[in-house]
């Protein structure tokens, strides 16, 4: 429910405030990104790691056991490139928020100019 009078100068902080909030959820999104691709590299390069060297202990094992041990073995990895992936994705989610809002109060900014 809307408590106070909306002004011009009112809804210009408000686009000033997210424009900062923005530019610094930007910055953190990047790091989160480079985070996230860091995790995922040290997975993949354990996982097979394991990999081969599961193949070059046991041959004779099958493929899909040995995916099942390197998988196993690495699951810490695993479970931080999957924690890191989320971590981005709520990111780039919060980002599309506060876009959205932004949006909002254009569009609030515009009808408040057209009715002075």
């Amino acid at each position: 429910m809307l408590t106070e009078m909306v002004t011009q100068g009112g809804i210009e902080v408000q686009i000033l405030g997210l424009v900062d909030e923005l530019e610094e959820y930007t910055d953190v999104y990047a790091t989160v990104c480079e985070e996230a691709a860091r995790a995922d590299v040290a997975h993949k390069r354990e996982f097979t790691r394991l990999l081969v060297t599961l193949a070059a202990d046991a041959p004779k094992m099958t493929v899909a056991v040995r995916e099942a041990k390197a998988t196993q073995k690495s699951i810490d990895e695993m479970a931080v490139a999957k924690i890191m992936a989320a971590r981005e994705r709520a990111t780039r989610e919060k980002l599309t928020s506060i876009r959205a809002r932004l949006d909002a109060l254009r569009t609030l900014s515009a009808n408040v100019r057209a009715q002075t």
